[in-house]
């Protein structure tokens, strides 16, 4: 049985998935988000939330790995406050 993730955005990334520039999401690398994400695999949803509005899209996950602030997308590792260094989960999901 696949398990799901739901995910509370703000409207603009929320809208970057929507359009299909976004495929992944981002988390920084912590305990906590270490164990929302445990067990969750390939194939796996994620509902993303568009703020705290009935609003939601899903995607099937197509991996989570762990990445460096520097592999972050720029826009990503601007938000983010140019982490260099600091780790965090980049999960990649499939438009469907």
């Amino acid at each position: 049985m696949p398990k799901t993730l739901h995910l509370t955005l703000t409207y603009h990334w929320w809208d970057e998935i929507s359009v299909g520039r976004k495929t992944a999401e981002y988390r920084r690398f912590t305990e906590d988000w270490r164990k929302r994400l445990n067990g969750l695999q390939r194939g796996d949803f994620v509902v993303f939330h568009r703020g705290y509005t009935g609003r939601t899209l899903t995607q099937r996950i197509k991996d989570i790995r762990v990445i460096t602030g520097w592999d972050l997308p720029n826009e990503v590792y601007d938000y983010f406050g140019k982490p260099n260094e600091e780790k965090f989960f980049e999960i990649r999901f499939s438009q469907e």
